[in-house]
């Protein structure tokens, strides 16, 4: 299509050019038109391109007709149009100029600089011939007509301009370039030629250069002038040296180019008022200097020229002057490598070889690559020292995404260049622009020169070669400057860029720019910028889950006061308000504003900002940057649930506490909720926050006191601690209010009765522990409910919540999963007043624990909400251990950074409870991992324990005293049938194994949370069976009982019924009249059954006293189906469980006529065999740790001590029941000593009688006037507790490091282990604690509650010596032995009986172990004593039977036949017989001992002393005296004490002068002679005392004395030997 529009173009054009011109004429326009009118131009062509063709013609043939030989021609005009109306759309420029190079662009050069736009340029050379006066002949001459040249001829189109001046102008300044190129062109030659001249010196060398240097300075030149340099001007110039200063003078003559058609006006300049540049030149040893030019090319290109001054020397190679040639290198240098270009090579390779990059290494390439790229005008101008630094900076950009800059200034300072990289996708001409606006501005400049340079780099390069005005660039920072530009190069998204490598270095930085670049909504860049951006995704990045948060806490400037902003940052959703609000509120702010911002990454799912505007509501000045930290730690902890959300966190900012500070300050307010303070966790926080100088001191005195980095020994830190107590007692007295002065007074309480505390102590990350501890001294708080523990250890945290408390600094106990988060600890203080006296018979006191849980999720499965109970019951075990001593190789270790302000006390043992049955090998392994002394020993009944329902020791226990009670009313459990009400089910521990205890039990009813089950007439062994089997299922209800086995009427009923229906013989049985009953009015009628026995294996509490009510028993869940104690029909009730009954209850019942003891008695075989365990286990561990034992083999060793260790349990259950009972039968005749016991105890403030509901003295002094006595509840009661604070005394004394009371501590384990391990038996590590508890709990059970007392009220001794008196008369008499026999009796001879011959026992005990404290009191030793006594008294009882069948001694003969008759062994019915005898057979054995005389003849004289003076009668006589005071109790004790001993003066007396027997007749006949008066005033006063109707105290005082004269007398016989008194 086009070719066929030029076609007719050039058609019509012919027609047009024939019509008008002549042929040959004609011919040359045509030709000449298709060179200028080619097709690209006839689309540039007005609508009629055929007549502006024509025009043109025209206006060129008038334009070239005449010309100036000398001088171009230039004409503007503006072309005439064939339509007068139309205006033509450009002014034509027409040249014609004899032909040269650079004459187009430089024209082009010009228009463009004058601002034309030039529309059209056409340049072509015609071969002209004119005449000498430059008339045109032909422009179309052959090229071989020597007549003939060539000229140019140019045509130019230009936007229009009607102005005739600008015309001129415009013509006038194209004329001057053509001019200039005219100049150029024609001195080039000459110019070559002196370029030569200055070659050729180089090669001489006058400068005397280096060889090398001088070599490639000439290269260089010449390969300037072999077309790479284009001259455009050359000059010399002469250095003048000899003036002051320098100067140059300008050779005129030697001027070319545009020099010559520009010359240097001035001949002569001083050097200094060059360029700075100019100087340093001349002073330098440089020989050429490469530059530019101030001013723009006009000639070729529209550049700064280039400088070379070249520096002449003469012969002596002084320097004289320079050459200074202007040019432009050619187009074929900027392609050409710089390795093959002469000096900028040498400087090139001196660059490498300073980079140091291996040759050919990747680095090497990379380098040698960006000197090929770099301009080529940096490469001639720069030194090596600037390429260095501006290669090696360009290098280490590493194809990075950034902007870079870099400046080096001329030295000539006239030009600042400048490049700057930026990355080419964001690369645009207005960033171009703007840092050329910049660069100016900053550099003082007018005119800027930019070249770009694209490449497959990632970066775009643009060279600025700015002009500059003054010196200014000197004061330039450059990295400041880069700043500049790199902002211009940057929108919000760019800043932000930027901002990720800079803080997260190049690739890291990239990726989170490529993560983040598009995420942030126009909402938040319109609030904030890309730096709050950064600091954003720093916080919310590395959130990983919905889970976390991330936060930021600050104050925008010229914010309003104590208006702050808070952001919240969370992955995946948006958070509720609902839920963030009440936070914040907590943490005392309102919430004024929130403007939620949705972040979107590229990867990794969305974030949500929320950007919350807050007011602080304390009337407290806020400073943000002091509380930051705390409150957002303060704000995470409580979305994490680490603290809790409550108003004590105002605290956080209001008092500029951390958040654990302010959890220290909520434990202490939950501690007082437990202990019952009225005031409400609000109040209590209100306070504080009310107070903040006196919480911060609070906080400060817990510091001082309890951080290890601040309590030192130094009395300086004592003495801070007591200055701010005082400081703050001073503060409380200014606290108008009255209930805060209380909650704060109780702070400084609780902080001055805390004695340790994890609180300073980390984790094995170092980090905090998600829980706190403190353990406290409840006797120090005045608030603190009775009883009062010896410690405590309180362990709180959002999660979980737990007491421990210890009666004793050995105690243990269970720790119970309890259900009562709002009073825990009232609950656990009862359980551990009934463990206190429970474990009076095992080594350790009394213990309880007990831990909430707090966080329970509604929804939760039975699975999930057990593992919450175990990971709670964990931290609650570690919180325990936290702030306990450990013992590594014997010795105690204080916990790590814990503060001790309490003695070692290493002895934490814990066990399970309800809710922990399992849980036990969990609190061993935390045990263990943390290397805790007891080991596995920490926890008893763990999987390597014994376990307590497959041993079935506590029922078995608890049967003991079910055994005792049917016992003492004639019934044989094992031997008859016995009907029973159950409350559990056969799956239970306690119950199923206490109905499989006897083979006769008739259950007849049983109920647990789920079931009734109702058997009216059981078959008792069919039932056992089924009972066994069912007990035996891996898991069971009573609906797994087979119904078939169950009596007519029976049945298994659900409690969860609304009524059942009941059966004629269930309502016979139990005496119903209803038809139907409710599950619990039914269980309410079974409780009130007339039955043999109510076991209770179960849990809940069923029976009360009628003077308590529901709500002070505390078991809700029970309160319908409870009944009272007085309603019990039942004859015994077994406590296998805990808290069945009420102690009110008990009494009552037991008042009622009901035979019980208390949950604590019955069941202590649970803690017995756990203690067993516990102290097996300890010394095991130790043969472990040793390498004598593998734990393999301790393990099984534990498992085959099973059998022994029920036994020794057993044994110790049923001797306390035995001694509680022992107790009620004693009280009914000595009730004033156990009514002395409750006062003493009670005077001491050991005992609380109101608390352990003990009588008061007006109902002491009822019961005494009916006969009643103390009932076994209140007697176990006292049992507990006189075993418990002998324990105490003892304890306190040096009795346990006897050696031979100490050989009681083998009692305490199994008899393998001892025959074993004997020596390690004796070093136990409790061993004072066991030999306490073994003598301790025997002497109470044996001797009886009130014996110690007694002994210490009547002779004045201490407990140890009591004891070891004890221990003494135990050894001599063999009384263990007897009494073991004596309890073999039971169900061979009544109760009666066996208590008779107990009671007999007890009082030879007291009677002889008193005679022991009278006479070897001073230097009691039990081991000697019983060497010496021993023997001898075991002959006297020996030779007893034939003295006294021999004297015919018929009471005494009697009474043996008598208690033999009660089917009584014949040994047991000898001692009791001689009970009385044997106390003054003490006195006997000691006469044999000291006179070394034979038993039975010292035996015989006393005998015949006593005959004689009727002794033994007045001895029984004084035992049977009635005493109605305490004194006269002490009073017959004396007279006992005093018979004895006279009766033993006497007989030592006589003895002195008697070998055999048959010397006593004779000695007693002069004994009698010569004490005739004194023996008959004595008869005398026996005759009187035995006809006396009654007989009082003072009759028994005035015959010891008539007594004492008998033997006062015979010691004074004149003629007997001296005697000395023992």
């Amino acid at each position: 299509m086009e070719a066929v529009v030029g076609d007719k173009f050039f058609k019509q054009l012919e027609k047009q050019i024939h019509d008008q011109y002549p042929l040959p004429l004609a011919s040359q326009l045509l030709g000449f038109s298709k060179k200028i009118f080619d097709l690209a131009a006839l689309e540039e062509l007005e609508d009629d391109p055929v007549g502006v063709a024509m025009e043109f013609l025209h206006n060129f043939l008038a334009f070239t007709k005449k010309v100036d030989l000398r001088r171009p021609k230039v004409k503007v005009f503006n072309p005439e149009q064939q339509n007068k109306d139309k205006v033509t759309g450009t002014t034509s420029i027409l040249i014609i100029q004899r032909d040269m190079p650079f004459l187009v662009d430089s024209v082009r050069i010009e228009v463009n600089r004058r601002n034309h736009t030039i529309q059209t340029i056409k340049s072509t050379i015609l071969n002209v011939i004119r005449d000498d006066e430059g008339t045109l002949v032909t422009a179309f001459a052959d090229e071989d007509d020597p007549d003939s040249f060539k000229e140019a001829l140019i045509t130019i189109g230009v936007d229009f301009h009607r102005s005739e001046e600008k015309h001129l102008e415009l013509e006038q300044s194209i004329f001057d370039i053509l001019r200039d190129v005219e100049a150029v062109t024609d001195d080039f030659m000459p110019m070559v030629s002196r370029l030569n001249e200055a070659i050729d010196e180089v090669k001489h060398n006058q400068g005397d250069l280096p060889r090398e240097d001088s070599s490639e300075l000439a290269a260089f030149l010449e390969w300037m002038r072999n077309d790479a340099y284009i001259l455009l001007g050359c000059s010399e110039y002469r250095f003048v040296n000899d003036s002051e200063p320098p100067k140059l003078e300008n050779l005129a003559d030697r001027q070319l180019g545009i020099f010559s058609r520009h010359p240097v006006e001035v001949a002569e300049t001083a050097l200094n008022d060059l360029s700075p540049g100019r100087p340093e030149f001349y002073k330098n040893g440089v020989p050429m200097a490469l530059t530019k030019s101030s001013l723009r090319s006009r000639v070729h290109r529209q550049a700064y020229s280039d400088y070379i001054l070249l520096k002449r020397y003469d012969d002596k190679g002084v320097v004289v002057g320079e050459h200074l040639f202007m040019g432009l290198y050619t187009s074929r240098v900027y392609t050409m490598s710089p390795f093959q270009i002469p000096l900028i090579r040498q400087r090139v390779l001196q660059l490498l070889d300073k980079v140091g990059f291996p040759k050919g290494s990747h680095d090497y390439k990379a380098m040698c690559q960006l000197i090929e790229i770099h301009p080529r005008d940096e490469l001639f101008n720069c030194t090596v020292e600037e390429l260095y630094q501006i290669l090696m900076g360009i290098w280490q950009i590493n194809e990075r995404r950034m902007v870079k800059f870099f400046m080096r200034a001329d030295p000539f300072e006239k030009f600042v260049n400048c490049l700057v990289y930026i990355p080419r996708d964001i690369y645009r001409t207005s960033i171009r622009e703007r840092i050329e606006v910049l660069l100016k501005g900053e550099l003082d400049a007018d005119e800027c020169e930019f070249n770009t340079y694209f490449s497959e780099s990632v970066l775009a390069r643009t060279q600025y070669v700015v002009r500059i005005n003054s010196c200014r660039f000197k004061k330039i920072d450059q990295r400041e400057l880069e700043k500049k530009i790199i902002k211009l190069t940057r929108d919000w998204c760019d800043d932000l860029k930027v901002a990720t490598i800079i803080e997260w270095g190049g690739e890291a930085g990239r990726e989170m720019y490529t993560l983040y670049r598009s995420a942030f909504p126009s909402s938040y860049q319109d609030h904030f910028d890309h730096s709050a951006a950064i600091k954003d995704i720093e916080l919310f990045h590395s959130l990983t889950s919905e889970h976390e948060i991330a936060m930021c806490f600050y104050q925008s400037e010229g914010a309003e006061h104590n208006v702050m902003r808070f952001k919240v940052f969370h992955r995946s959703a948006q958070l509720e308000l609902s839920s963030m609000v009440p936070m914040l509120e907590n943490l005392g702010f309102n919430v004024i504003g929130e403007h939620p911002y949705q972040i979107k990454p590229t990867q990794g799912g969305e974030v949500w900002i929320h950007d919350f505007t807050l007011l602080f509501s304390l009337d407290v000045e806020v400073d943000v940057s002091a509380v930051r930290n705390t409150f957002q730690e303060a704000f995470k902890a409580v979305w994490c649930g680490d603290s809790e959300n409550d108003s004590f966190n105002h605290l956080v900012v209001g008092a500029r506490l951390d958040w654990r500070t302010v959890s220290l300050l909520r434990l202490y307010a939950r501690y007082m909720k437990q202990l019952g303070s009225s005031f409400s966790q609000s109040f209590i926080a209100e306070t504080l926050a009310s107070n903040l100088d006196i919480t911060r001191n609070l906080v400060a005195l817990f510091r001082c006191l309890f951080d290890p980095r601040l309590v030192d020994s130094d009395i300086k830190e004592y003495g801070r601690a007591e200055r701010l107590n005082e400081k703050i007692i001073d503060a409380l007295d200014l606290v108008s209010n009255l209930n805060e002065d209380t909650v704060l007074r109780c702070y400084l309480q609780l902080i001055a009765a805390t004695k340790r505390t994890n609180f300073f102590q980390p984790d094995n990350d170092s980090q905090h522990k998600p829980y706190m501890s403190v353990k406290l001294s409840p006797r120090e708080l005045s608030d603190a409910p009775e009883p009062r523990p010896l410690y405590e250890i309180f362990v709180y945290s959002p999660r979980v919540e737990g007491v421990h408390l210890r009666m004793g600094k050995v105690a243990r106990g269970g720790l119970r999963w309890s259900d009562r988060l709002e009073d825990y600890r009232t609950e656990i203080l009862g359980l551990v007043k009934a463990q206190q006296v429970k474990n009076a018979v095992i080594v350790p006191t009394g213990a309880k624990g007990g831990f909430v849980l707090k966080k329970i999720d509604r929804k939760a499965t039975r699975e999930e909400f057990l593992q919450e109970g175990l990971a709670c019951y964990e931290l609650f075990i570690q919180g325990l251990l936290d702030v306990t001593d450990n013992i590594v190789d014997g010795v105690v270790i204080p916990p790590e950074c814990v503060v001790r302000r309490d003695y070692d006390d290493p002895y934490l043992v814990v066990a399970a409870d309800k809710g922990t049955a399992t849980f036990s090998d969990f609190a061993n392994k935390i045990s263990i991992s943390r290397g805790f002394w007891l080991g596995d020993a920490f926890a008893s009944g763990g999987s390597n324990g014994y376990d307590h329902k497959k041993m079935g020791i506590t029922a078995r226990g608890a049967w003991v005293s079910v055994q005792r009670h049917f016992c003492e009313l004639g019934l044989n459990t094992q031997a008859e049938d016995f009907t029973v009400v159950g409350i559990g089910d056969m799956f239970g521990d306690v119950f199923g194994n206490g109905m499989l205890m006897s083979e006769h039990i008739k259950l007849v009813a049983a109920f647990n949370h789920q079931h009734i089950f109702i058997d009216p007439t059981p078959d008792a062994s069919a039932s056992f069976a089924e009972r066994k089997r069912v007990f035996e299922l891996p898991r069971s209800t009573w609906e797994n009982y087979d119904e078939s086995l169950i009596s007519k009427g029976g049945g298994v009923f659900s409690r969860d019924a609304k009524s059942i229906q009941l059966s004629p013989e269930i309502r016979d049985y139990f005496g119903i009249v209803d038809e139907q009953l409710s599950p619990n009015d039914f269980i309410h009628v079974l409780l009130k059954a007339n039955v043999d026995l109510i076991w209770n294996g179960g849990i809940g509490t069923y029976v009360k006293g009628a003077d308590e009510n529901h709500l002070e028993v505390g078991d809700r869940a029970n309160d319908t189906v409870r009944v009272n104690g007085k309603a019990l029909r039942c004859r015994v009730f077994g406590e296998g469980g805990n808290l069945g009954i009420t102690q009110r209850g008990r009494i009552e019942y037991a008042l009622n006529g009901g035979a019980c003891n208390t949950d604590f008695i019955d069941n202590a075989a649970g803690v017995d065999c756990s203690d067993h365990e516990v102290n097996i286990k300890i010394l095991l561990n130790e043969l472990v740790q040793s390498g004598s034992l593998t734990t393999g083999q301790r393990n099984q060793l534990l498992v085959s001590m099973t059998d022994n260790i029920a036994q020794l349990v057993l044994h110790n259950n049923y001797r306390q029941t035995l001694a509680v009972s022992l107790a009620y039968y004693r009280c009914q005749t000595d009730f004033s000593e156990f009514w002395r016991f409750i006062s003493a105890r009670e005077s001491a403030g050991e005992l609380n009688r109101e608390l352990e509901y003990l009588p008061d003295d007006e109902t002491l002094m009822d019961r005494e006037k009916n006969g009643t006595g103390l009932t076994h509840p209140e007697l176990s009661v006292l049992v507990s507790y006189g075993k418990i604070l002998l324990k105490e005394a003892v304890l306190k004394s040096d009795l346990p490091e006897d050696s031979y009371v100490a050989k009681s501590i083998t009692g305490a384990f199994p008899v393998q282990l001892v025959e074993e391990y004997p020596q390690q038996v004796l070093r136990h590590s409790l061993r004072r604690e066991i030999i306490t508890n073994q003598i301790v709990n025997e002497i109470v059970n044996v001797m009886g509650l009130t014996f110690c007392q007694r002994q210490m009220a009547s002779t004045g001794a201490s407990v140890d010596e009591v004891i070891r008196a004890y221990v003494v008369v135990r050894g001599v008499l063999g009384l263990d032995r007897v009494w073991q026999q004596v309890e073999a009796l039971d169900y061979h001879v009544p109760s009666e009986v066996q208590f008779e011959l107990f009671y007999a026992l007890m009082r030879l005990g007291r009677r002889t172990s008193r005679w022991v404290l009278r006479n070897r009191r001073s230097c009691l030793s039990p081991e000697r004593e019983v060497q010496a006594l021993s023997p001898k008294l075991v002959e006297l009882q020996l030779l007893l039977p034939t003295l006294f069948s021999r004297h015919k001694s018929t009471g005494w003969i009697e009474e043996v036949e008598r208690i033999v008759a009660l089917n009584v062994p014949q040994n047991v019915a000898v001692l009791v017989a001689s009970a009385n005898f044997l106390y003054f057979g003490f006195g006997i054995a000691d006469i044999a001992v000291k006179s070394g005389k034979p038993v039975g003849l010292v035996l015989e004289l006393y005998y015949r002393i006593s005959a004689e003076l009727d002794l033994d009668w007045f001895a029984d006589e004084i035992v049977n005296l009635e005493p109605i005071s305490k004194w006269e109790d002490f009073a017959r004790e004396s007279y006992v004490d005093d018979l004895e001993s006279q009766r033993r003066s006497l007989a030592n007396t006589l003895l002195s002068s008697i070998e055999l027997v048959k010397d006593i007749n004779g000695a007693i006949e002069v004994w009698k002679a010569a004490q005739g008066s004194l023996i008959r005033r004595w008869l005398g006063m026996m005759e009187e005392i035995h006809s006396a109707p009654s007989r009082d105290f003072a009759m028994f005082s005035v015959a010891l004395s008539e007594l004492l004269d008998i033997v006062q007398a015979t010691e004074n016989r004149l003629d007997s030997p001296p005697v000395c008194l023992v």
